[in-house]
């Protein structure tokens, strides 16, 4: 057992090492950071065994699902793994699984480590003997800056990489999948950013907030450097004045800007500008209704026909909301006053009509 894993062990670093030689200018196995718990397991060949059969199942569905995130894990005795991995949206498959290669070669460094993970610039690889698969974010967060300036002036350039990034933090967790690939012209000059932003799969859309705020405010350190990241357990963020995905692969974020309480004063808006409507016409019929039964008050009794078309305004007008019972009361002692000027002194009587006779 412990032969084969070693042959294992050879192989692939023998085929990340050929995969750097012909790739080094491949962005996307340029590698940024690594880490190994400060615990060992307790079962080598456990481990071992449990480590190879995971990173074969992550291989399998990355080869035979095209996927771009999988988490898979053997928990067969005492060293359980969990693993979990994730290559960039942009990347092809053949790019993802040769990332795939170059990582999992790389993270056996780590040796008999019951965690570690691998960040590169197009991928990373983690895996823990407990399950991880929620964490957003971690102490370990923190930014990646190049060591190349902008040719622009830097006024200019950090506006607009503050803006696109600001943009993806926001945008980001509201697209399905997580993932958001968006440049930006910066203003008086022939550069444009380049920018992503992503979230593990694993975490629902608050958690990928959270994450991007964090990644978010460290990058915000690296401007006016031509290029940067931030890196946290539960999101990835980059941007660079330098293309690194096709133009065909960015995605529209004004959609995914537009916030809840825009869009419902927008349509509490629409809403009412309806109801007015139809308060105004309601009010139109009923006048114009009134004036229609004024018009024949020599073929009927003048009380009646006051009546008949008092009680249809008033009702549709309390209909359309537009007066309260209130309002209405206050209208009818006006018209007792003025009814009693018309035609007598007498008070009205309790039980009697509250309408002119």
């Amino acid at each position: 057992m412990e032969a084969r894993n070693w042959m294992f062990n050879a192989v692939a670093v023998i085929t990340w090492c050929f995969m750097l030689k012909v790739g080094v200018s491949d962005p996307g196995i340029n590698k940024l950071s690594e880490g190994c718990s400060n615990y060992n397991v307790s079962s080598v060949s456990n481990f071992n065994s449990n480590l190879n059969i995971t990173f074969g199942l992550v291989r399998t569905d990355l080869m035979n699902s095209s996927k771009h995130f999988t988490t898979k894990q053997s928990l067969s005795g005492s060293d359980s793994v969990y693993a979990m991995f994730q290559c960039r949206d942009y990347m092809s498959e053949a790019d993802c699984i040769a990332c795939f290669s170059a990582a999992s070669a790389q993270i056996r460094n780590c040796s008999v480590a019951n965690g570690a993970r691998v960040v590169y610039d197009g991928c990373f690889l983690r895996y823990e003997r407990t399950d991880f698969y929620g964490e957003t974010t971690r102490d370990a967060n923190r930014e990646y800056c190049g060591n190349q300036t902008t040719s622009t002036p830097d006024t200019t350039f950090n506006t607009t990489v503050a803006g696109l990034l600001g943009d993806l933090q926001v945008a980001t967790p509201r697209i399905d999948g997580f993932f958001a690939a968006s440049k930006r012209e910066v203003a008086g000059s022939n550069l444009s950013v380049y920018a992503i932003a992503q979230c593990v799969q694993t975490i629902d859309s608050a958690g990928c907030q959270a994450c991007m705020e964090v990644a978010y405010k460290n990058i915000q350190k690296c401007p006016p450097n031509a290029d940067g990241r931030a890196l946290d357990s539960g999101c990835f963020m980059r941007y660079s004045d330098k293309p690194f995905f096709a133009d065909n692969q960015t995605i529209n974020l004004l959609p995914f800007l537009k916030t809840e309480s825009s869009s419902s004063s927008k349509k509490g808006a629409i809403i009412g500008g309806a109801a007015g409507g139809a308060a105004l016409v309601l009010i139109i019929v009923g006048l114009f209704v009134w004036f229609k039964l004024s018009k024949r008050r020599k073929a009927a009794p003048r009380g009646e026909v006051n009546r008949v078309a008092t009680i249809f305004t008033f009702h549709v007008l309390l209909q359309s909301e537009i007066l309260t019972p209130n309002i209405v009361a206050g209208y009818f002692e006006e018209w007792e006053s003025s009814c009693s000027k018309e035609t007598s002194s007498r008070p009205f009587q309790q039980g009697q009509s509250r309408f002119c006779k």
